[in-house]
């Protein structure tokens, strides 16, 4: 059995990245749009900053208060996403009820969806574009099996979970590289069955002993 460690895969790509920008006169700028003051926001966000100044990111940091209005935040919101010197938006969820979350992520525009959330994002993934960003967690394991030199192509590959931040856009990526791809979920008949005859096996239901 061999471990694949995603430390290594994560330092190979800062270090990709960084040597890519290095001789760009300008430097691509990521917007981290925070609303509020919750503890794993601001470790998620100290951590962002950091791995953006480490490769040569440029970041724009926006926080807003917690009690914010809709009508507030989607103005602001509005004017980050038209900022022709932003290019990426790093949208801080689940957001305060009082926002409608659903709408602002629609908003976001589909080349500045640094995070694949947008149905517009999706959508272009789904098509099978190759230039459309998928969600974080789903182009990990991507990341991960070809540093590794594992190649879907050819391959049956189980997913375990259905939802769209991980299983279904997973599933369209292994697809794209000609995979057989077999989601399995909470109604899926005889599954030990089915992940046995895996020759790749992800797990994307965020519980341990399903």
């Amino acid at each position: 059995m061999q471990i694949l460690k995603g430390a290594p895969v994560a330092a190979a790509i800062r270090d990709e990245i960084k040597k890519e920008l290095e001789g760009c006169e300008t430097k691509p700028c990521l917007a981290i749009v925070r609303v509020g003051e919750k503890q794993e926001d601001l470790s998620y966000e100290r951590s962002a900053l950091k791995r953006m100044s480490g490769v040569g990111i440029e970041t724009k940091l926006f926080v807003f208060p917690a009690d914010i209005s809709m009508d507030d935040f989607s103005a602001e919101f509005a004017a980050i996403n038209d900022d022709p010197t932003i290019d990426g938006i790093l949208l801080f969820r689940p957001l305060p009820a009082q926002l409608n979350e659903s709408q602002i992520v629609e908003s976001i525009a589909p080349e500045k969806d640094v995070d694949g959330i947008s149905s517009a994002a999706l959508g272009k993934l789904f098509s099978g574009d190759k230039h459309a960003f998928a969600p974080c967690t789903a182009q990990a394991v991507m990341e991960i099996l070809h540093f590794y030199g594992i190649e879907p192509q050819g391959k049956r590959a189980v997913v375990l979970g259905r939802s769209l931040v991980v299983g279904k856009p997973l599933s369209m990526l292994l697809l794209n590289e000609n995979a057989t791809v077999t989601i399995c979920h909470s109604r899926t008949a005889s599954l030990p069955e089915v992940c046995r005859e895996a020759d790749i096996l992800v797990t994307a239901i965020g519980k341990a002993k399903w």
